[in-house]
């Protein structure tokens, strides 16, 4: 009987493992073009995020198709350490748009917020959002800047080029300090 379970119990993890995989499987010619792009948005996702972290493909009818990535993928296969829709050459992006710390990722947040959401005991860095009368919204005039990554509202995503030129741009001190200061 114990042995009966032990396989049973293999069997389910070995399951759950490759359902957790990220491969897809074609048939006939494979593309190297990459149909999927790399993005994100400034909406805290329902698994606790500060920002949704996406494989998006723009459809010709103006609509999407959004693939949900966690953070840690998106930085795995934005370096071509990970196989992705959204790079199938494996190419490191980061080094490509010259982002020198792939944890960028991790001020996303600062863009919208004034003060760290949540609840933490570690002492968190102010955010960069100078609305002081909705302190969870960036000011209309940080909405325009955003709007230059191809952000028109918060729920959009900045995918592609646009979403790499701004974590770019996020590492500059210049240009968080011209953030911060947009009223």
């Amino acid at each position: 009987m114990k042995t009966y379970f032990f396989v049973i119990l293999f069997f389910l993890q070995a399951a759950f493992i490759f359902s957790q995989d990220d491969k897809i499987h074609t048939f006939g010619e494979e593309s190297t073009e990459a149909e999927y792009f790399f993005g994100f948005n400034l909406i805290p996702s329902g698994v606790g995020g500060l920002n949704h972290f996406v494989l998006i493909k723009p459809l010709a009818n103006g609509e999407f198709n959004v693939i949900q990535i966690t953070k840690e993928r998106f930085i795995n296969q934005a370096e071509g350490k990970q196989e992705s829709l959204a790079n199938p050459k494996n190419i490191n992006f980061f080094e490509e748009f010259n982002i020198q710390n792939t944890l960028v990722v991790n001020d996303l947040w600062k863009l919208r917020y004034i003060d760290y959401p949540y609840f933490t005991m570690e002492k968190m860095d102010n955010g960069w959002s100078s609305n002081d009368s909705i302190p969870f919204l960036p000011t209309n005039a940080q909405m325009q800047i955003l709007n230059k990554f191809g952000m028109t509202r918060l729920s959009d995503y900045i995918y592609g080029e646009n979403a790499f030129q701004l974590l770019f741009k996020m590492t500059s001190d210049k240009w968080v300090k011209e953030y911060k200061e947009s009223y």
